[in-house]
């Protein structure tokens, strides 16, 4: 988020719930399909190509199908990507992480075209070179909690933890033999 434009108070309050440009967010369509490109030109995946491939991504209005890479290696995190009509993505990696590029599009927060890509690409990187990890716990009483990590080469790391309807992180877990996932670097 940028408010030097703004100057040192920042955005007016207004600015908050305005898009006035959403448009300057459609070359990241452009960007994320060159860069699913030269993942695939590089990585050993599987690609799949179409609608219904993750319902929660693809709620709303899509542009285009949505794409998924699947690394051969299955301790190797995935990635799918929707094309919302806003425009903008919607990424999962792995199994749980889910983020949106822009990732609130207001006028406010100042966003741009080549910061979402750059965003985007960091994150990218960080899952095929096997540093992002996820997990959920659930503690005996109380909330459960989503989990994930991202580190780079150079020290750089992001982490989140937000607290989880207990009920709905038991659907989250089905079908999985783990509660953790350390995602292993992508095949070349």
């Amino acid at each position: 988020m940028s408010m030097n434009r703004c100057g040192p108070y920042g955005p007016p309050p207004e600015a908050y719930s305005r898009v006035t440009n959403p448009e300057r967010f459609r070359p990241v369509h452009t960007f994320m399909v060159e860069l699913i490109g030269r993942l695939e030109a590089a990585f050993d995946v599987e690609r799949l190509e179409g609608y219904g491939l993750d319902e929660k991504l693809e709620r709303g209005d899509l542009v285009r199908p949505s794409i998924k890479l699947v690394p051969r290696d299955p301790r190797a995190a995935p990635i799918l990507v929707s094309f919302t009509a806003f425009p903008g993505l919607r990424v999962r990696v792995g199994r749980w992480y889910i983020d949106g590029f822009p990732s609130c599009g207001c006028d406010a927060c100042d966003e741009t075209a080549d910061g979402e890509a750059a965003r985007v690409t960091q994150m990218v990187d960080d899952v095929t070179g096997g540093r992002f990890r996820e997990a959920i716990s659930i503690p005996l009483v109380g909330d459960a909690w989503q989990e994930s990590g991202f580190w780079s080469p150079c020290g750089r790391s992001s982490s989140s933890r937000a607290p989880v309807d207990r009920l709905h992180a038991m659907r989250m877990l089905a079908g999985s033999d783990s509660l953790r996932f350390e995602w292993r670097p992508w095949p070349r």
